[in-house]
C-alpha cells in the first residue's frame, strides 16, 4: 500500500497537475505563445530568487586552438584552425542590483556583471556545489 501511495504522490499527481496547467493555457486559444509566456514567467521567478551568497554556474562561450578538458559542445571552425566550445564557470553571487543585473565574483576575485535573465546563468544545485566545491570562490 505504501508503494502505491508513493507512486501516486510522486508520479501521477505531478503529471495530472502539469497536464491541467498545459490544457488551461492551450484551451484559451493562445497555444504555443501561452506556453512561451508561462516558461518566461517561470524563468523570471527563478532568477528573481537569486540572492547574494548563492553559488551560480555560468556557461561561457570560448574559442581557441586547443580546448581544455572541461570544454563542452566542441565544434570545429569552418577553416579548421579554431574550435568553438563552452566552459562552465563557477562563481558566487555578490550582489543583486536594482536594474535587473547581478554581480558575481570569480575565484580570483574578479567582479562580473550579468543580466539576471541570462539563459547561461543558473543557480548551482546541491550536488554541483559539493562536487565542484574547489572551483567556487571561498566564502570568507
Amino acid at each position: 500500500m505504501t508503494v502505491i501511495s508513493l507512486i501516486l504522490l510522486l508520479v501521477i499527481l505531478p503529471a495530472v497537475i502539469g497536464y491541467c496547467l498545459y490544457t488551461e493555457y492551450t484551451a484559451e486559444g493562445l497555444g504555443h505563445d501561452a506556453l512561451h509566456i508561462w516558461n518566461h514567467h517561470l524563468r523570471r521567478a527563478f532568477h528573481q530568487g537569486l540572492e547574494p551568497g548563492d553559488f551560480v554556474i555560468y556557461r561561457k562561450s570560448k574559442a581557441s586552438t586547443r580546448p581544455g578538458p572541461r570544454a563542452r559542445n566542441v565544434q570545429a571552425a569552418e577553416n579548421g584552425d579554431d574550435y568553438y566550445y563552452e566552459v562552465d564557470k563557477y562563481w558566487a553571487l555578490s550582489e543583486v542590483l536594482e536594474d535587473g543585473r547581478v554581480m558575481a565574483v570569480t575565484r580570483t576575485g574578479k567582479q562580473i556583471y550579468l543580466p539576471s535573465e541570462d539563459k547561461r546563468l543558473r543557480k548551482a544545485g546541491l550536488i554541483e556545489r559539493f562536487r565542484h566545491r574547489g572551483r567556487f570562490p571561498s566564502q570568507s
